[in-house]
């Protein structure tokens, strides 16, 4: 039976694939990929630390001056299964759409 997902669970998901496959993806590199806007890009990781107890930095490239451009790095996959996601999500958000 297709699995149901809320928008906001797919973007968190697409979110997820982004960061885990990307080297050093920028907020524009993550917009790119997702289609997500990049405000709701910022909301989605802050969400993502919050709810799934993902350690994503954000490392500043040099000057580290505060809005500066830099990338992200997933750290700590929290509460989920890094392979278990990698063999599943192509098709989660096949049978979501």
């Amino acid at each position: 039976m297709p699995m149901k997902i809320s928008s906001d669970m797919r973007r968190k998901l697409d979110l997820i694939r982004a960061l885990s496959t990307a080297e050093q993806p920028s907020i524009h590199d993550l917009h790119r990929e997702t289609k997500i806007p990049e405000p709701t890009i910022k909301r989605q990781l802050a969400a993502m630390r919050r709810e799934f107890g993902m350690r994503i930095l954000f490392v500043r490239d040099t000057g580290g001056e505060r809005g500066a451009t830099g990338y992200y790095m997933l750290m700590d996959w929290g509460i989920i299964d890094q392979d278990a996601f990698h063999r599943r999500y192509p098709e989660i958000v096949a049978n979501a759409e």
